[in-house]
């Protein structure tokens, strides 16, 4: 049986990918500038929310999630908003939104790129969140919050892909040292990064944020601080997921030196965030 080997993706067949990834529909921006206004009345929010009743039920099942903890169930927008605050709450929309967006996507090829993708988001939206408030140059932490939750939208583009080709980049993964990006790259000709930037372009979202997406594998080829910092909360939740040491991540340069250019935290101050962070990740079971 021969096998023919995967070619690296035209401008064409990048196109057909992306057009098969829905729109984020208006009421996405809605909820997205509510999340930077804490006063905005809950009872807002929750029209807002009512649009879309399968949106309700997918909010207020993340609501009621371990990953949140809360003492009580949840049964209403309003009662979320009571118990968590406007800004954490119009995070959960948007990650049901992106939950909504990867459950479209299913079988083999989509199996490498979205296997464990829900809760990844989150956990990376809750690290650089974390982080951000612990960073002394001033990083809005619901900015910070959203773009976590967005940073991985190009592996829809990708989940798209048959077997082959994902079997492909899985393989080439595989090897030492072998980052998944680099890997896209060398099999596709792209990575998930660049096709989330496309993709962000073409859902209008602002140009900070498709620029942390752009480059948040790769953060010293940005200039914008957000990127670094979801970089950092990306990294910091592979060690979570036990994928890779602290200590590695503690030796990587020249991002540490860009940790204190950008974000104002020595080694010994970025690592003891970390460490707080990780032990909330195990606390919380995140």
């Amino acid at each position: 049986m021969v096998t023919t080997k995967p070619t690296a993706m035209d401008a064409g067949r990048l196109t057909q990918l992306l057009d098969g990834v829905p729109m984020l529909p208006e009421t996405a921006f809605s909820i997205m500038e509510m999340m930077h206004k804490p006063d905005t009345d809950p009872s807002a929010l929750a029209l807002v929310v009512a649009q879309d009743p399968g949106l309700t039920v997918q909010t207020l099942h993340l609501c009621n999630s371990p990953f949140y903890s809360l003492p009580v169930e949840v049964v209403s927008i309003e009662h979320a908003v009571r118990l968590l605050g406007v800004p954490t709450v119009c995070g959960i929309v948007m990650a049901a939104y992106i939950h909504g967006f990867m459950a479209r996507f299913t079988g083999e090829g989509a199996r490498l790129w979205l296997h464990g993708a829900r809760r990844h988001v989150l956990t990376v939206a809750d690290g650089a969140q974390y982080l951000a408030g612990r960073c002394p140059v001033g990083i809005s932490k619901s900015e910070a919050f959203t773009v976590g939750l967005l940073h991985d939208i190009g592996k829809l583009v990708l989940a798209q892909l048959d077997e082959a080709t994902a079997r492909a980049v899985e393989q080439r993964a595989a090897h030492p040292d072998t980052l998944l990006v680099d890997a896209e790259w060398d099999v596709l000709g792209t990575d998930h990064a660049e096709a989330g930037f496309l993709l962000a372009e073409r859902w209008g979202l602002p140009e900070l944020i498709a620029d942390v997406i752009r480059w948040h594998h790769r953060p010293q080829k940005s200039e914008e601080a957000l990127a670094l910092l979801v970089f950092l909360a990306n990294e910091l939740t592979h060690v979570q997921e036990g994928r890779s040491p602290l200590q590695a991540m503690l030796d990587q340069d020249p991002v540490l030196s860009l940790v204190e250019d950008r974000l104002g935290l020595d080694r010994d101050a970025f690592s003891d965030v970390a460490d707080a962070w990780l032990q909330r990740a195990q606390a919380m079971k995140l």
